[in-house]
């Protein structure tokens, strides 16, 4: 079964024109659906998780590779494959919609579902919660979702840090980014018409070198 013949299953099923369809799942317009139809390019993995964002129910993996069941179980929801990526942050460069980069491998994490992907911290700033190399899971939101006090990976412009968010009390436009290990870090400050992305850090895989 091709790009497109998986893809339109899908919107078969939610009842919705292509247009509408991909308004659903967020794009401003339809023409990456219409160039998939046309053969021109493959489900990106950005798009994939686009979908099974809005429409839960579908399989991942199978909207990406035709493997498996269309639909979800709880079993596949539970213990997904997410790609691991040997990288820092800026390297990533998660400011577009796809990554330039292939992952290292792919792991499996049921402890850990619900991650987007997987990568390496190279930065202290959150010892001891996110010691450095340690790997961290992540989940992307939408920022008016932001539960305040829970740990993001936050992407502006010009860097991207995983910080504690809270909110600004005197400023409701603004966000207050802080780390854990205070000793050589400080509190900063954000704009929100700043975050380009936000991840939910899922969990943490520490590892100790001997």
């Amino acid at each position: 079964m091709s790009s497109w013949e998986r893809l339109q299953k899908v919107i078969d099923e939610s009842g919705l024109s292509i247009n509408a369809f991909a308004l659903s799942i967020g794009l401003k317009r339809a023409e990456n659906l219409y160039q998939i139809r046309k053969g021109n390019h493959d489900i990106s993995r950005d798009l994939a998780r686009k979908v099974t964002s809005k429409y839960p129910q579908v399989n991942e993996a199978w909207l990406l590779t035709g493997k498996g069941e269309m639909r979800a179980g709880e079993t596949a929801a539970s213990s997904r494959k997410i790609p691991l990526y040997d990288s820092g942050f800026e390297e990533l460069d998660l400011r577009g919609d796809k990554l330039s980069i292939e992952p290292l491998y792919y792991i499996e994490v049921p402890t850990l579902s619900g991650g987007d992907f997987a990568t390496v911290n190279y930065g202290n700033s959150m010892e001891p919660d996110i010691p450095a190399g340690a790997i961290v899971t992540l989940k992307e939101i939408n920022p008016s979702a932001l539960l305040p006090g829970e740990m993001y990976l936050v992407v502006t412009p010009g860097y991207s840090t995983i910080k504690c968010v809270m909110n600004y009390p005197d400023d409701p436009g603004k966000f207050r980014l802080i780390p854990k290990n205070t000793t050589e870090y400080g509190e900063a400050v954000i704009d929100k018409r700043d975050i380009r992305r936000l991840f939910l850090v899922k969990g943490v895989i520490s590892t100790k070198i001997l």
